[in-house]
């Protein structure tokens, strides 16, 4: 049995600092995460063996990897399957671990729209989303959920995957411009205008 089996075999709550995010504080090429090649060995076991997987290790690694991916400015290739091992092993209990993950950053909502979940399974979280989406007294986790019915729903009409891509990691890049955002042109504009009316 090899170290990540004997892991989750073995795994309780007082284990969770082995994989959790441990980041030097930099990024680029700086970046360290002191656990990161513990939790993904752990991973991928976890994905090779999804039934031996705890609900409790999955959401363990799921939040570290989306706490991993703030920082890194990026995602794992397999926090999409993740995601889905997390849903599938621990369906309406995982929910709010589950919007948390899937709003921590760009990345991992984008990560999440690659899931693939059975239409059946993302119907009924979806209805579990919204009911504790109606009920949520905090903003941030109302609006969490609130995403996360609305991916569901994708998730269910097999649409969840369009208007996405994956970049795989070393593609070469050129010719990148930055796209600002409508209200920043208007912004512009209205300085513009404001500054000629004032000279």
């Amino acid at each position: 049995m090899n170290a990540a089996a004997v892991f989750v075999a073995g795994y309780s709550p007082a284990d969770r600092a082995r994989i959790d995010f441990a980041w030097n504080g930099k990024h680029a090429d700086q970046f360290v995460d002191a656990h990161q090649q513990m939790r993904w060995d752990v991973v991928s076991y976890c994905l090779s063996a999804p039934g031996s997987a705890p609900s409790e290790l999955l959401q363990h690694l799921f939040l570290a990897d989306a706490a991993w991916t703030r920082e890194a400015w990026g995602s794992p290739q397999h926090f999409g399957a993740l995601a889905a091992l997390l849903l599938q092993r621990g369906g309406e209990a995982v929910i709010e671990t589950f919007a948390s993950g899937l709003n921590a950053s760009f990345d991992t909502f984008g990560a999440c729209h690659e899931m693939t979940l059975s239409p059946e399974l993302a119907a009924r979280l979806a209805v579990v989303a919204q009911e504790k989406a109606a009920i949520a007294t905090d903003d941030r986790m109302r609006k969490c959920l609130e995403n996360a019915v609305e991916l569901f729903a994708k998730l269910q009409k097999g649409t969840a995957q369009q208007g996405w891509a994956v970049v795989a990691s070393g593609t070469p890049v050129r010719n990148v411009r930055v796209v600002w955002p409508r209200w920043y042109h208007k912004l512009l504009r209205t300085l513009s205008a404001w500054v000629k009316r004032a000279t």
